[in-house]
């Protein structure tokens, strides 16, 4: 189960930087690379503190833009409600994530990456509608 070169040294800054994560391909010879953080922190304003976090990428990272981002099905705002363009539900590795349509408008191989990506993630969670 190889992952790309450049995924595994993100993923080992990532875990220098205390993020819980995994990345596994499934099936082991398939294009599709998932990514789970456990415990990954929630700003004020949900439910609780942290999630899991789902993200999806392929074999040419990072040359494909990473699209959209997964988290525990049942993370909802403090008052619990549903948090916009976050009301649809899909299963992915034996698990049901609550899926969050947030896109990037641009991605640049050469400098976008899961980190950055990341920061896509805890801007659209610090976003509390």
């Amino acid at each position: 189960m190889a992952l790309p070169p450049q995924l595994e040294q993100d993923l080992g800054l990532l875990r220098d930087r205390d993020y819980k994560v995994e990345a596994f391909r499934n099936p082991p010879t398939g294009n599709i690379i998932y990514l789970v953080f456990t415990d990954y922190p929630l700003p004020k304003g949900w439910n609780k503190p942290t999630t899991k976090l789902l993200l999806i990428t392929d074999i040419s990272y990072p040359n494909s833009k990473i699209e959209m981002f997964w988290v525990d099905e049942d993370l909802r705002l403090a008052d619990g409600r549903i948090p916009q363009a976050g009301g649809t539900f899909e299963t992915y590795i034996n698990q049901t994530w609550h899926r969050f349509s947030w896109h990037v408008q641009k991605w640049n191989p050469a400098v976008d990456n899961v980190i950055s990506y990341l920061g896509t993630v805890d801007a659209r969670l610090g976003q509390l509608h």
